[in-house]
């Protein structure tokens, strides 16, 4: 069983087609590259699986049953998680935060839970061996040190689907992610 299969996405911008029936399937541990020229639709095929465009035509299924990817918030809830070209942080904000924003753990009566949140980020780290300063601000990190985080927040919010659009920089932690997880390259 394939945990995801895009079968024959199609995608129009007017009159150019980014995807025309394209087909891609993952099984659980897969490593699979898109390799193409600038303009080949590969980051758009990857924005339909995690929910930012949605296709012209074709299905997607997840584990088996056919589902409807209209957000990347629904993406996220399947377990899918990307890391973008352009990277999806606050700069002003710490690492910490970044990693947390949208995913906040409360305490049992309301209230932000830090302690949990800084425990369970140095549990990702230190598990995928993926050393950061949680308290730098994103503003003072490197390319690679903030595609780092990048991964943290995915890892945090338990994504089994990595999706790494033009991931340049590369990092021992994403040999490590893909043993566990489905790692999908663009």
């Amino acid at each position: 069983m394939y945990v995801v299969e895009l079968k024959e996405i199609t995608k129009a911008f007017g009159g150019v087609k980014a995807n025309d029936q394209v087909t891609v399937r993952v099984r659980k541990g897969d490593i699979h590259a898109l390799v193409g020229e600038n303009g080949a639709g590969k980051s758009t095929l990857m924005k339909i699986l995690y929910g930012m465009v949605e296709p012209d035509e074709g299905s997607i299924s997840f584990e088996g049953r056919e589902v409807r990817i209209e957000s990347p918030r629904t993406a996220i809830a399947l377990g899918i998680g990307m890391v973008h070209q352009h990277f999806m942080l606050i700069p002003r904000f710490t690492v910490a935060e970044n990693i947390i924003l949208g995913s906040e753990p409360s305490r049992r009566w309301g209230g932000l839970d830090l302690g949990r949140a800084a425990r369970e980020i140095e549990q990702l780290s230190q598990a995928y061996r993926i050393d950061v300063d949680f308290r730098a601000r994103i503003e003072t990190l490197s390319v690679g040190m903030q595609q780092r985080v990048e991964i943290l927040k995915i890892l945090y919010r338990k994504a089994e689907l990595l999706i790494l659009d033009e991931p340049t920089p590369v990092h021992p932690a994403l040999e490590e992610a893909g043993k566990n997880r489905y790692t999908h390259h663009t």
